[in-house]
């Protein structure tokens, strides 16, 4: 009865809606609304009666009772009146409700042609699509209890899947409905049960056993993958482990000789199990693999959750055991730090393979023998020597936990880090002094070390009394570092350089980041082929340590305190003592400010120099000393910097630019800055020093001439260690010893080019001398005459010369021989500053500065003041240009790398640009030898060598060069200061040096230079190039006696030759300044000459 009066209800609903009803449903309201009509005047009736059926009332008076009639009339009649007015009221709205009902299905009714045309339409479209959807319907129940009963995907559409995801997951939790009636009701009735009619319904049963035939499905695929995989895997022996730990990464001379490793720190001591102490083994167990000792190589529970999940995120997340990280860091190295299911199956069969092999005390000692920790420290024996300075058997708890927490990050939880590392500034990190050098005690892995040995007792290893005892401990109290276990001394400027040099390189091959491409040198046990030649290298290092072949330092000018100064009075450097005292650092009267809060603003532009440094976590302020020096033995050494140490979150910088401390550190910190006398003082464990270093420095560069080969190289003296300053990269003035490239080599090749087209050269008068266009000839040649005599620029003489001389007229080759400015300069003009620049840019030199502010004027290319400078390495490979016929060969420092399967990942070749005319280059050959038999360059002379070279000396003596040619080699010399300094001598000084090293290089003495070429006229006893021999113009010089001269020069007869034998012997065996001569104020007349021999 309910369910029909709600039916009911919705029909009247749809009627007042508008909606058009049939006639069934039209009889059906009908018929309600006739109903509720009855229903109405039955109840009326019954009101009536009631009314009426009341007892009349006995005992009242005969008026009592007529005025009581009347107010029952009055009473009557007005109930009377509301029902009948209701009722009226109720049948008007009765007959209006069923008016509209007809008049809306009168309205909408269509004709009887149009309702039997619509009538068939509508059959016709239902049947259609009935058929088509059970067809469709048909075949994919088909499908799908196909699939289902064969146990595979088979009928089941991919494309379709991927493009509707969720119809696919659909299928699988719903069943195909086989009761489904496509175009009836929302319900159909089955076996007197109403059912909802739906394609598809759920099923759990349907559901589960579709899982279970996806898993069955992707465990066979997965499976398959696996196997694959470990097929094509390269096989191991785990009996032979410790063939595969060592990770060193070798490097070989130039005759496969092992010289070197790539850094220091490397070496391992394997050690055994029973030497290992408990509470060792415990801490690396319970923090690393806590399952260890009962699981077969791998935890099921833990890679089953991480290949899952690799498939979702793209990547397999989780830890690995002890076995495991075993297997990858032996035998998966280049591919360990990938996340992916290959290198998880991998780590599996690897670590398998080991469990079967190795019992699980052979393991252990496998993995702590192998692996990194921190600071160049491989294997638990090394770590154990340098960090605590005792054998792994005597490790305390304590200490135990500090190794055991290192391998997770070993780079950033070494124990010991540089003075100048980032971590520095941080508060874990405390200033330490090992062997008088200062390095950081670094704490960053307190929270993991206490993590490891709450997991001890946690598992039972120690008891929670040793627990509470060990865990507060820090780093500082317990450590005990000695960095000389095992370490080699000796520098490595060209084993540094190398390395650098072949990380770009993977980079760059392999698209590699930084950070990649450094471990895989570092750590993926390559076999680096080097250029260099070991004997040569020991030449160059042995004429270093030979202080009586270095010239000592003069012309110091100080200030009252000792500060040296500079000639306008600036302090270049300060009195170490002007600096500390007593081990502290303390601020002068202007240097501070101290805060009413308590906090201290350290004033910039003072003792202290302030920068903005950027870090992991962003922008950090450095608080760095300014230079000082100190006179130990006579000598001077320069302590290029240091800085101190405060928290990042203890300074601020402001509006001004100076830095505050706050009060929270000072305070906290009080022992470590003091105030005995009102100025504030740091002790000396709170800063660091850069170590000292003797001045003045050198360095050197030979590369072997027509193979770009560099043979031996070194970046400073006095110091040891890796990773050290490299002078021989970095550019210093060259002074004349450019102008063999800028000028002399230059003028011949722009004559040879003019020649070859028929065009003579285009002499300029630039009318600041006498000699205008006068004497050179048709071409700029050897034997062009130049006039050495006083030229003005802007109505002042400039340049003079070395000798503050003028010699008059002299040949091209004269004035290379001599050094004269003059002649460099007045070449320069008629050259021009474009092609000048440009044949520099073709020897390889990189620092070259083109803006309009920076070298394109005769100062820096006439004589070797540019901006920038100019190194050693960059000098030698441009002067090996010369012996090489004018071909420029690209400087390398290795030949190829080999990586531990023996597989070649780089190489290196020939890499040749052609500067020179191969006849200017032989001129430039005589030339350079005639500076060296009878020029400035006489003491770079080899006994049984034709030796060629350039002096260069930077104005005040700043710089002194020898760079210098054989037949088989090309190298460069450099001896300055690391600020500027003057010297006591000239570019003698690097000439004598430069011919006692090379005079030890067993082959110097091999090979002869390049016959003269084809083109190559003589004339008046000089070279020319064919075509620029004519012309050679008018010459102020007697020409029989200029001829002598020449001949003189070139003409290098038997005894000539023996004549310079003697004269090199007595270079070598000359009396050399004492080393560690006391600077003095003398020396500097401060002339301000220009750059010169």
């Amino acid at each position: 009865m309910e369910k029909n009066s709600t039916n009911i209800q919705i029909l009247i609903k749809r009627l007042k809606n508008g909606e058009r009803l049939s006639p069934e449903e039209m009889r059906v309201v009908a018929h309600h609304m006739a109903q509720l009509q009855f229903e109405k005047k039955q109840h009326e009736k019954r009101m009536q009666a009631a009314a009426h059926s009341s007892d009349k009332p006995k005992g009242p008076s005969f008026h009592e009772q007529v005025a009581k009639a009347e107010a029952e009339a009055k009473k009557n009649r007005l109930r009377n009146n509301l029902e009948k007015h209701s009722a009226k009221h109720a049948a008007r709205e009765d007959a209006e409700l069923y008016g509209r009902v007809h008049a809306v299905n009168e309205r909408n009714k269509p004709s009887f042609h149009e309702q039997v045309a619509k009538a068939e339409a509508d059959a016709a479209k239902r049947d259609k699509s009935i058929k088509k959807r059970a067809k469709e319907e048909k075949k994919l129940l088909k499908e799908e209890r196909k699939a289902m009963l064969n146990g595979d995907r088979t009928g089941f559409s991919l494309k379709r899947d991927l493009r509707h995801p969720a119809a696919f997951i659909k299928r699988i939790f719903t069943k195909p409905n086989p009761y489904y009636t496509p175009g009836a009701d929302a319900f159909v009735v089955v076996a007197g049960k109403k059912i909802k009619n739906k394609a598809r319904t759920l099923s759990i049963k349907y559901t589960i056993r579709n899982l279970v035939v996806m898993m069955v499905a992707m465990i066979l695929m997965f499976s398959i993958y696996a196997a694959t995989v470990i097929a094509f895997a390269p096989k191991i022996d785990p009996n032979k482990i410790y063939d595969q730990i060592s990770t060193n990464s070798v490097i070989y001379d130039d005759n496969g000789t092992r010289i070197d490793s790539v850094s220091s720190g490397e070496s391992r001591t394997i050690i055994k199990y029973k030497d290992i102490p408990k509470h060792t083994v415990d801490a690396f167990v319970a923090l690393e693999d806590k399952t260890f000792w009962k699981h077969h190589g791998f935890n099921w529970k833990r890679m089953i959750g991480a290949i899952a999940s690799s498939f979702g995120r793209g990547n397999i997340r989780g830890t690995s055991t002890l076995t495991q990280q075993l297997a990858r860091n032996v035998y998966l190295p280049n591919i360990k730090s990938q996340r992916s299911a290959r290198r998880k199956i991998l780590e599996m069969y690897y670590a398998s393979k080991i469990e079967h092999t190795l019992s699980k005390k052979e393991i252990f000692a496998a993995y702590v023998n192998s692996i990194y920790f921190g600071y160049g420290n491989y294997g638990i024996e090394n770590a154990s020597k340098t960090y605590f300075s005792k054998d792994v058997s005597q490790l305390t708890l304590k200490e135990s936990a500090a190794l055991a927490a290192m391998p997770q990050s070993p780079d950033t939880y070494a124990l010991i880090q540089n003075a100048d590392s980032p971590v520095a500034s941080q508060s874990t990190s405390t200033p330490i002094k090992i062997d008088g050098k200062s390095y950081i005690a670094n704490d960053i892995s307190k929270p993991r070390r206490q993590i490891a040995l709450k997991l001890m007792a946690d598992q039972g290893y120690i008891t929670r009394a040793e627990y509470e005892e060990n865990a507060a401990s820090n780093l500082a109290d317990f450590l005990n570092p000695s960095l000389n276990a095992g370490r080699e001394t000796d520098t490595s400027y060209f084993t540094d350089y190398m390395v650098e040099q072949i990380i770009k390189d993977l980079m760059k091959k392999y698209k590699l980041d930084y950070q990649s491409a450094h471990d895989m040198v570092y750590n993926g046990g390559l076999k680096i082929y080097s250029t260099m030649d070991s004997k040569a290298q020991k030449a160059v290092e042995a004429g270093f340590k030979e202080g009586n072949y270095f010239p000592s330092l003069t012309g110091l000018k100080k200030d009252s305190a000792g500060n040296i100064v500079s000639d306008k009075g600036v302090i270049t450097l300060y009195a170490y003592n002007n600096m500390f005292q007593d081990g502290k650092f303390k601020l002068a009267d202007g240097e501070y400010k101290k805060n009413n809060d308590g906090s201290l603003t350290i004033y910039k532009n003072k003792r202290l120099n302030i920068y903005k440094t950027s870090t992991a976590n962003g922008s950090d302020y450095s608080l760095e000393f300014k230079p000082s020096y100190v006179v130990e033995n006579g000598s001077l050494y320069i302590i290029p910097g240091g800085f101190i140490n405060i928290p990042t979150e203890s300074k601020t910088l402001d509006k001004n630019g100076n830095l505050k401390i706050s009060a929270k550190f000072i305070n906290k910190n009080s022992k470590l800055i003091t105030s005995d006398d009102g100025a504030p003082a740091f002790t000396d464990k709170l800063y660091t020093l850069q170590d000292k270093v003797i001045q003045p420095q050198g360095a050197m560069v030979i590369t072997e001439v027509g193979t770009g080969k560099v043979k031996a190289m070194i970046g400073g003296r006095g110091v040891s260690g890796k990773k050290l300053f490299n002078r021989a990269v970095n550019a210093r003035q060259p002074g004349s010893s450019i102008k063999p490239l800028a000028i002399y080599s230059a003028s011949l090749q722009r004559s040879y080019e003019l020649a070859e087209s028929g065009q003579t050269f285009p002499l300029t008068d630039p009318d600041n001398d006498k000699q205008g266009t006068k004497y050179y000839g048709d071409y700029l040649t050897a034997s062009s005459v130049i006039v050495d005599e006083p030229i003005k620029f802007n109505g002042k003489v400039w340049p003079k010369n070395s000798n503050n001389r003028y010699s008059g007229p002299m040949t091209m080759r004269r004035g290379m021989q001599t050094s004269t400015n003059v002649v460099a300069v007045k070449l320069y003009e008629q050259l021009g500053s474009d092609y000048s620049a440009s044949m520099v840019e073709k020897y390889g030199i990189s620092t070259l500065n083109k803006t309009p502010n920076g070298d394109l004027n005769p100062a820096s290319l006439a004589l070797g003041g540019l901006s920038k400078g100019v190194s050693p390495y960059e000098m030698a490979e441009a002067y090996a240009t010369f012996p090489n016929g004018g071909v420029r060969v690209e400087n390398r420092v290795y030949t190829k790398v080999v990586d531990r399967d023996g597989r070649t990942i780089l190489s290196t070749e020939k890499k040749q640009h052609k500067v020179l005319d191969e006849g200017v280059a032989y001129i430039m050959v005589t030339m350079l030898k005639s500076v060296v038999n009878g020029g400035t360059g006489t003491n770079a002379a080899i006994s049984g060598v034709e030796v060629g070279g350039k002096t260069g000396t930077t104005d005040a003596k700043y710089d002194v060069w020898f760079d210098g040619i054989t037949p088989k080699y090309a190298a460069s010399l450099w001896i300055g200061t690391d600020v500027n300094i003057p010297l006591t001598s000239s570019s003698v000084a690097a000439a004598r040096l430069w011919s006692r090293i090379m005079s030890n290089v067993p082959n110097v003495r091999k090979g002869s230079y390049k016959p003269a070429p084809s083109n190559i006229v003589r004339k008046n006893g000089e070279y020319f190039t064919k075509g620029t021999e004519g012309g050679l113009g008018k010459s102020p010089l007697d020409e029989s006696e200029e001829s002598e001269i020449i001949e003189e020069e070139q003409e290098v007869t038997e005894q000539d030759q023996n004549d310079n034998n003697n004269q090199a012997a007595q270079n070598n065996q000359a009396q050399q300044p004492q080393q560690g001569q006391q600077p003095n104020n003398s020396g500097n007349n401060g002339s301000g000459n220009p750059a010169g021999g």
